[in-house]
């Protein structure tokens, strides 16, 4: 498996909202940048994240531990980690690992969005999907 990873930010179009969008795999060797973002956010009281999945094809047990360890301190601040757009093999892992309990994932980022209270409810009648693979 390569261990490479992209990530970027996106805090414009919701002032409180922050979107990161990874690409690659998230392991051992690339768990760490992720956790850099995270730590890079937070020191700068951003606590509402949303993490988009859609390019990540791998999630190891370093990756999950990133996500759980920074949720705390999100929830604390009156904020929280969303995922969006797991593939069919991170979500089974996701499944598999009964995080449904602590993270909350859905399909695209207008639900995620939605579930922050930015944007509009009513998503042109589609209800909101949560804890569904895409």
């Amino acid at each position: 498996m390569d261990s490479e990873i992209r990530i970027s930010l996106n805090e414009k179009e919701n002032k409180d909202i922050t979107e990161i969008r990874v690409d690659g795999v998230i392991d051992t060797v690339t768990s760490s940048e992720l956790e850099q973002v995270f730590n890079s956010l937070m020191n700068r009281q951003r606590y509402k994240i949303i993490v988009d999945l859609s390019g990540v094809d791998y999630v190891s047990s370093a990756g999950w531990g990133i996500f759980i360890s920074k949720i705390k301190e999100a929830r604390n601040s009156k904020g929280d980690i969303k995922l969006v757009n797991l593939s069919e093999d991170v979500y089974e892992i996701y499944e598999l690992l009964e995080f449904e309990n602590v993270l909350k994932t859905f399909d695209s980022l207008e639900y995620a969005r939605v579930d922050f209270g930015a944007g509009s409810p009513n998503l042109n009648g589609k209800k909101k999907a949560k804890n569904k693979p895409r």
